[in-house]
């Protein structure tokens, strides 16, 4: 009896043809891709202005209709997400289908990326040469380690766009009014540089952060921009000067400190400072401007048709009270699904919309003893909260028994001493830290911001024992 042999599509003349017609094809498409990136790359800031018109810059009185496109994207997100090879390895541990997950709540049911899982991914794939053409954005490294971020163009544009819609949001014209900020490595003089500012469109000008008190004060009042943006941290510095100087500076009609969370304290102080026009954006580097609270407002209304802010316990379940979980729904090419940010909040749910009603800080800000154990920022806090004697604080735990606090007076409220703040301050923390703390004082103008431009309010230098 003869041997039977098949012929495979693959082993045929045929089957190689269609074998090789397909591969041509699929390099094909690969080149138009990377010339498709190219193109939108070089366009980024046209892109930028579509996806502005199509986003609605006024907060809703109404938000079923925002809530449904909410529902449609974490629909549309969760599908490609599962074509990802990292992302079907989590859905699939989590025994998650991506129809399981139909609204923004449906996103408990998959674990939480943390920033190390995610510097790791994105550090893997930045080894893929399709990624030439994406933008390799790169966090200030306020927590830790800076983190490199892979962008594709269209994403880069969706969140420039999300962040003019931040100013609009408030009432702000980015296109006719003048704004200043915070020179970057990528700053250039400001004023009218561009073909459009020659027509008073889009202007933007620059201050050099880093200046002397009265340097910054002088480019402020020369620009007085109708928006200014810098670091929360900066803001600060500017504000204690003029105050203690009694030094007017150019009130913005918006202004927006940016980078870190504003305390009650601050914001008084900017009120003075400054005016009404206070916006609190919250967000990050790598998901973009999530949600607002805008002026005397007492809660951050989050951008739902383009994000969606969730809140867990400790056993990642939805919560009124515990860790800020953010999923922006705009990055679809390389998702980042229920990131934890790594602060603490507050929420409340109203009509089907969840509203923070609070943001508490980073919960990995820690002081730790020989035994292991350690103390959060959140037990501490209130004593900051309620302590009117201080502007700023920062605490840097130099070892395992002596804490060394930077702080700023606010002598206009308080009546006591630098001594005697020190000895109460003193009495309440170490009532309050697990194990007593030798604390030694340092009184300042102003506090300096790390070389980022933030400032962490714990500095724990025995973190790594």
């Amino acid at each position: 009896m003869g041997e039977d042999v098949r012929e495979t599509p693959g082993s045929s003349e045929e089957g190689r043809k269609r074998s090789g017609l397909w591969n041509k094809r699929k390099v094909r498409r690969k080149r138009e891709v990377i010339m498709f990136e190219k193109m939108e790359r070089k366009l980024v800031n046209v892109l930028l202005f579509f996806d502005l018109f199509k986003m609605k810059t006024k907060i809703p009185k109404d938000f079923t209709g925002v809530m449904r496109t909410q529902d449609r994207r974490v629909r549309k997100l969760v599908k490609k997400a599962y074509k990802i090879p990292f992302y079907k390895e989590r859905f699939d541990k989590a025994g998650v289908k991506p129809e399981d997950i139909r609204t923004g709540d449906d996103l408990s049911k998959l674990p939480l990326l943390t920033k190390d899982e995610l510097r790791a991914w994105m550090n893997e794939e930045a080894k893929n040469p399709k990624y030439e053409n994406w933008f390799h954005d790169t966090t200030s490294g306020s927590s830790g380690v800076p983190l490199m971020l892979l962008v594709s163009p269209k994403e880069k544009a969706y969140n420039m766009a999300n962040w003019f819609r931040v100013m609009m949001t408030a009432g702000y014209n980015p296109f006719v009014g003048k704004t200043m900020s915070r020179k970057s490595a990528h700053s250039v003089t400001g004023g009218s540089d561009t073909f459009l500012q020659h027509f008073g469109i889009l202007r933007r000008g620059f201050v050099a952060q880093y200046d002397p008190e009265p340097e910054i004060v002088k480019q402020i009042n020369a620009y007085r921009p109708d928006f200014l943006y810098m670091n929360k941290s900066e803001f600060m510095r500017i504000c204690l000067y003029c105050k203690k100087n009694h030094v007017e500076l150019a009130k913005p009609k918006f202004y927006c400190p940016t980078g870190e969370k504003i305390d009650d304290t601050a914001r008084k102080l900017f009120a003075e400072i400054l005016g009404p026009g206070i916006i609190d954006s919250y967000g990050t580097a790598e998901t973009g401007a999530a949600m607002v609270r805008l002026f005397d407002s007492t809660e951050y209304v989050v951008h739902n048709d383009s994000f969606v802010v969730n809140v867990y316990d400790e056993k990642n379940r939805p919560a009124k009270e515990g860790n800020i979980v953010v999923t922006p729904l705009y990055k679809t090419d390389l998702p980042l699904i229920n990131y934890a940010i790594g602060d603490r909040g507050t929420c409340e749910m109203r009509n089907g919309v969840r509203f923070i009603t609070s943001v508490q800080g980073r919960m990995n800000d820690f002081f730790r003893y020989e035994t292991g154990e350690v103390t959060t920022f959140f037990e501490i806090a209130p004593i900051i909260a309620h302590c009117e004697d201080i502007f700023q604080i920062r605490f840097i735990q130099e070892s395992y028994s002596k804490i060394h606090i930077q702080c700023v007076q606010n002598k206009e409220v308080s009546s006591l001493s630098e001594k005697e703040v020190e000895e109460q301050l003193t009495a309440k923390l170490n009532a309050k830290f697990k194990h007593p703390f030798e604390i030694e004082y340092e009184w300042m103008d102003s506090i300096p911001p790390d070389e980022n431009g933030k400032l962490r309010m714990i500095v724990c230098k025995v973190k790594d024992a």
